[in-house]
């Protein structure tokens, strides 16, 4: 089992469980939703952001622009140009996800494309025809049906 980090509270926990609900939350509405101060619940945001515990962020949800056809893609990279392949991908919109991995594939990546089309090109022709890329191989996503956005650490992770 991984090592924790940090050390959070079940404050932190009820906090972070109330900005799962709504971001936007108000300090003021956490403090009376958990019972405490509105300057504790501040300083904590404060420090679940500070130590990257959190991030408050915007979730786009690429469906809503049209972006229905998905694909995770376990790729083969070649050292030589790893580093600006990932970048590349960094770049490319179509590209939602990387990571690096460990065994034949080395590099995953989660894509998104306005049409079949668009994704049966990048997969069959895009990727291949770039030097030092292998398609490994590649999981067409007909729906997702829980996402990163949705998971939470247990109450357990917490200190009493």
């Amino acid at each position: 089992m991984a090592k924790k980090i940090k050390s959070f509270d079940q404050i932190d926990y009820k906090i972070i469980k109330e900005l799962s609900k709504d971001a936007r939350a108000s300090a003021s509405h956490i403090a009376k939703v958990i019972n405490v101060n509105e300057r504790t619940v501040r300083r904590r945001i404060a420090h679940l952001v500070e130590t990257k515990a959190i991030r408050i962020a915007t979730i786009v949800d690429p469906s809503m622009f049209g972006y229905h056809s998905i694909a995770d893609i376990n790729l083969k990279v070649d050292e030589e140009i790893y580093d600006e392949f990932v970048e590349s991908c960094k770049k490319n919109p179509n590209v939602c996800y990387i990571a690096s991995g460990w065994g034949k594939a080395n590099l995953a990546i989660e894509t998104r494309f306005l049409d079949n089309e668009e994704m049966h090109d990048f997969i069959n022709f895009t990727l291949p025809q770039t030097e030092g890329i292998e398609v490994i191989n590649f999981f067409i996503i007909p729906k997702i049906i829980y996402n990163i956005d949705h998971w939470l650490p247990v109450k357990s992770d917490f200190k009493e």
